[in-house]
């Protein structure tokens, strides 16, 4: 069953600080919507730009309005220490499962990126915990046969939003014979493609501000019917969110339209440096 989860954005008030009641409005909408999940502090989320404390607090904000939704927070740092911290930190806030990204701005070898990621899996314990790799970010990259022997270790799942399809088919190669693992595209165009492939969905920006679109997909990907006219509508709105000054940005201002109409004000800047 393929499942999409919004990587949710990230609200700040005229402070500067987290603005938590429309992060709460979002989530309700988004649960109203159907979706099937949350992935907050992400890439989209402005994660890295966020303090312990204000990761914690969306953790519990989202965890406490999600309803049905699955609550996933990202909480990779450039060290393994801050990383493990902050994995322990949102879990006891009530998230669901937690997710890391490859370890960033330094180069790692893959004998790095392998102690850092179980050591990541340890602090999880009985949650379930993912792993990221989004290479034109974080400057190190996971390969497959990593990605695979770490999902064999006891990793639930991965968001790959390397962007190459070819990459994903790999993926899904590597993680074929571990039951259950959960494969994502954090491309939203390529979503049909890895839903095909055999991977269970996508956790994407644009889904924060579309999530009928998103689920409208989800559901005609089960009956097999209506595909590709929902196909070409998102790859349609990816490429006018990435003609856009930032993609973070266009997403946040779609947002606050959306919400707007549940009359909610939703701030969409976002946070200094990144303005």
């Amino acid at each position: 069953m393929v499942r999409i989860l919004a990587a949710i954005t990230t609200p700040f008030g005229a402070d500067g600080g987290l603005d938590l009641d429309a992060f709460e409005a979002h989530v309700r909408w988004l649960d109203e919507a159907g979706l099937d999940g949350l992935f907050v502090a992400g890439t989209t989320g402005e994660g890295v730009l966020l303090e312990y404390d204000e990761v914690e607090a969306l953790a519990a904000r989202a965890a406490a309005a999600a309803g049905s939704l699955r609550v996933i927070v990202q909480v990779g740092r450039p060290s393994t220490r801050a990383t493990v911290t902050l994995a322990r930190r949102a879990l006891d806030a009530g998230a669901h499962g937690v997710a890391a990204y490859v370890p960033w701005f330094y180069p790692v070898t893959p004998a790095q990126v392998r102690a850092h990621f179980l050591a990541f899996l340890e602090a999880a314990g009985d949650a379930p915990a993912f792993m990221y790799n989004i290479p034109p970010r974080t400057v190190n990259d996971l390969s497959p046969e990593l990605a695979g022997e770490l999902a064999r270790a006891g990793f639930a799942g991965m968001k790959d939003s390397t962007g190459d399809a070819a990459r994903f088919a790999a993926y899904a190669d590597a993680v074929r014979d571990v039951d259950s693992f959960e494969l994502y595209t954090g491309t939203e165009p390529q979503l049909v493609a890895a839903a095909r492939a055999g991977g269970s969905g996508s956790i994407n920006g644009l889904s924060n501000c579309r999530p009928e679109l998103f689920t409208a997909l989800r559901d005609a990907l089960a009956s097999g019917g209506g595909v590709e006219p929902l196909h070409e509508e998102i790859t349609a709105l990816k490429t006018q969110v990435k003609a856009e000054e930032s993609t973070v940005l266009a997403v946040k201002r779609r947002v606050r339209e959306r919400l707007a109409e549940r009359g909610v004000d939703y701030p969409a800047a976002a946070r200094a440096p990144f303005v």
